[in-house]
């Protein structure tokens, strides 16, 4: 008879592998437990470290009184010695404290409406606000606030819209402490006395009088909707600021009373009959006016831009500003300005920029006659054909690629080029179409010799004028910057600014400085501590910046540029005039400063004949004496510097070119009186509106090359073909002249879109 397993042995085995089970879990439960309760300790202890941490940071932590938080001052622009005042920012207005029952209680909800709903209902600080706004300020760029009214009231203390993590710490240890001591009437009451307004003014008693001219007891609810929601961004929502402020600042209007709507501070007709307000144009402040503005608008771009203050900062933060502007060089230049510019028509307008070679600093700046009547600044938004300063382009491109400035070429006008993909030739003249036989490059470049200068463009390649361009700091997007033919004859449209720094590169001897005008910034209260370094880089060969500097020389002692007269010390530069005579230029240096003037009509538009004493306005005419006044004041007493010597790039290896006699030149002996015109391209001119946004002013096409009087004959373009002859066979300089009483003008136009010299 089988037998089944045993019963007793199992169980015994069975009750082995349990105690064996039991002693593992014996000794692995005590581990886990004495690991949860050290954790468990330890969270214990650093919540109670953190809790008397907060503790003792709230203690020690004192409330302010009222008007510690806003202890404005205005920030001062001073000249580049430090010490004497250009400008400064300030809307003219004192602060002036007033009780919250002084404060229409319409004004008190919208600013609730605006700001914090659920003031009178949280502890003085929002904790998804600032858990929100802290978490985008860690994960991005994007600055947040998520403010309370308390908060933001705390926030003035600090008099800094920095978005850190300390300075946000802070603010909510005091925004509590606040709520807890104070009433909530007393904290609305302190915060409408200390809050910004915009237009200098700090507590609702002076933004009333900058806005509306009134006592805050006197407001409308209009005016208390408006006032209560220009806080949040006076730069925003002040309607005389910017271009597009009175849209938004009218979306926020509607945003607050529909906020009051909906908390039932306002009833539906009420907010019916609520309307955008009238409001009164800013005080007059030295950085609002005069050509003072136009650089305080300047240095004001830049703090906000490239140093990154706040506007709030700049406008109560007590800064103190040094300027790069010298101040013997602003005299100057207002000077040359208002000296040399006819007075009719009334509608001409000058740029004039110096800048420092080799370091970028601005010197003087001339932007305009008075900023408060028109905010466009002529050296920084217009944007003019450059004409024949580009040649200077095309001539630093031919050195570098190993062509001798004394190379010689035949200028006869016009001739015509052959364009792969074009059907018709492209058609160029000299001015008045004078006739030059062999000359050499330096000749051509006193002349502004218009052929000459497309024959080399031809032959180093159109692309390598772009080039030069872009290496000496044109922007990429400078309007009509092309590689084309026609690009040596300047229908690019960069700024004064913009010409003055890329020629500045010469006397620097290769070296391409970023322009600046704050040198540093300082404020009352040590936050801020800055001082400014030159960020430069080589973009030319010394030897290659001498011979063009030598070249430039006899623009001024033999060419269009003779007009700006003698300096008593080594001066070079290049004319230039747009299609039409619709803009005209003078860029030159000595060594140790460079000025270019720019000069134009209306919007820019407009072609400059029969003015003053000359037929036709060309960077030989007003913008070379303007230019010619301005360096003998600025460089009085400074000492006299010399270029470097001419090295004489690719002189070993000298080459003439002459023109062909084939079907793509034809020359005349004799010049045509017609109006040149060309169709090749298009060049922007300037508008007449403010541009404090980052849009540019928008333009207007010029298809006209513009011409330039001269005694010394150069160069402009026509479209109409004269007959054919055979090309000049003289080497001296030109065969024909202006009228005799005619001063020294620039080379012509183009054949194609860009300007005469």
């Amino acid at each position: 008879m089988g037998h089944g397993p045993r019963r007793g042995a199992r169980t015994r085995a069975e009750h082995r592998d349990r105690q064996r089970s039991r002693k593992r879990g014996a000794r692995r439960r005590p581990r886990w437990k004495k690991v949860l309760l050290t954790l468990a300790g330890l969270a214990v202890a650093g919540a109670l470290l953190v809790g008397v941490a907060l503790a003792v940071v709230y203690a020690r932590t004192d409330i302010p009184e009222p008007n510690e938080f806003a202890t404005s001052q205005s920030s001062i622009l001073f000249y580049a010695d430090g010490e004497t005042e250009l400008a400064r920012f300030t809307g003219g207005h004192n602060r002036e404290t007033v009780a919250l029952s002084d404060i229409p209680g319409h004004l008190q909800k919208a600013m609730l409406a605006a700001e914090d709903r659920s003031f009178y209902e949280n502890q003085g600080v929002s904790i998804t606000g600032t858990g929100r706004a802290i978490w985008r300020n860690l994960t991005s760029d994007d600055t947040q606030g998520g403010s309370t009214i308390t908060q933001q009231y705390v926030k003035n203390y600090f008099l800094s819209q920095d978005q850190t993590l300390t300075r946000k710490f802070n603010e909510i240890i005091i925004a509590v402490k606040i709520d807890n001591e104070l009433s909530k009437d007393q904290i609305l009451e302190n915060y409408f006395n200390t809050i910004y307004f915009g237009r200098g003014s700090y507590g609702i008693q002076t933004a009333s009088q900058a806005y509306f001219g009134k006592d805050v007891s006197d407001l409308s609810l209009s005016e208390g909707v408006f006032l209560a929601g220009v806080t949040n961004a006076p730069s925003l929502f002040d309607p005389a600021y910017r271009e597009g402020n009175q849209e938004r600042a009218e979306q926020r209007f509607d945003y607050i009373v529909g906020g009051m709507v909906e908390e039932g501070w306002l009833t539906a007709a009420e907010a019916a009959d609520a309307t955008f307000p009238q409001i009164q144009d800013p005080e007059a402040t030295t950085a609002s006016t005069g050509t003072e503005g136009y650089i305080a608008s300047q240095v004001r771009d830049e703090l906000v831009n490239e140093l990154g203050i706040a506007e709030a900062d700049i406008d109560r933060g007590g800064l103190r500003i040094v300027t790069t502007i010298d101040e013997q060089h602003q005299e100057s230049a207002e000077a040359a300005v208002q000296g040399q510019l006819p007075d009719e028509p009334d509608d001409l307008k000058a740029g004039l920029v110096a800048v420092r070679p080799g370091d970028g600093a601005i010197t003087a700046m001339y932007g305009g006659a008075d900023y408060s009547q028109e905010q466009l600044n002529t050296t920084t938004d217009a944007h003019l054909q450059a004409g024949s300063l580009f040649k200077i382009f095309t001539l630093i491109a031919a050195v570098q690629d190993g062509l001798s400035t004394e190379s010689e070429f035949s200028g006869p006008s016009p001739m015509e080029f052959t364009i792969e993909g074009q059907d018709e030739p492209y058609e160029v003249n000299n001015f008045r179409d004078a006739q030059f036989g062999q000359i050499d490059l330096r000749t051509a470049t006193a002349h502004s010799v218009n052929t000459i200068f497309v024959q080399l463009n031809e032959e180093i390649g159109p692309a390598r004028t772009a080039e030069v361009a872009r290496a000496l700091g044109l922007p990429e997007d400078t309007p009509g910057l092309n590689d084309d033919l026609s690009n040596v004859l300047g229908p690019a449209a960069p700024t004064v600014l913009e010409m003055a720094s890329a020629y500045s590169v010469l006397p620097a001897e290769g070296v391409l400085a970023e322009p600046y005008l704050v040198t540093s910034v300082t404020s009352e209260n040590g936050v801020y501590d800055y001082e400014h370094e030159a960020t430069t880089k080589e973009v030319l060969d010394a030897d290659v910046a001498a011979d063009v500097i030598e070249a430039m020389t006899h623009v001024i002692t033999e060419g269009s540029g003779r007009s700006a007269g003698d300096l008593g010390r080594p001066a070079a530069g290049k004319s230039g005039t747009s299609e039409n005579n619709k803009s005209a230029w003078f860029s030159g240096f000595a060594p140790q400063l460079t000025a270019t003037v720019g000069m134009y009509q209306g919007d820019g538009t407009i072609s400059m004949q029969d003015i003053g004493e000359f037929d036709q306005i060309t960077g030989g005419t007003y913008p070379a004496r303007i230019w010619g006044d301005f360096m003998r004041g600025a460089l009085e007493g400074e000492p006299v510097e010399e270029f470097p010597a001419r090295v004489g790039v690719g002189d070993e290896a000298l080459v003439t070119i002459a023109p062909t006699t084939e079907d793509t030149t034809t020359v005349t002996e004799e010049p045509t009186t017609e109006e040149p015109t060309t169709t090749t391209s298009e060049a922007p001119t300037t508008t007449e509106e403010p541009t404090t946004t980052s849009e540019e002013p928008t333009t207007e096409p010029t298809t006209e090359p513009t011409t330039e009087p001269t005694t010394e004959p150069t160069t402009e373009p026509t479209t109409e073909p004269p007959p054919t002859t055979n090309p000049p066979t003289g080497t001296g300089p030109p065969t024909g002249t202006g009228p005799p009483e005619e001063p020294p003008g620039d080379g012509g136009g183009d054949g194609g879109g860009g300007g005469t010299g």
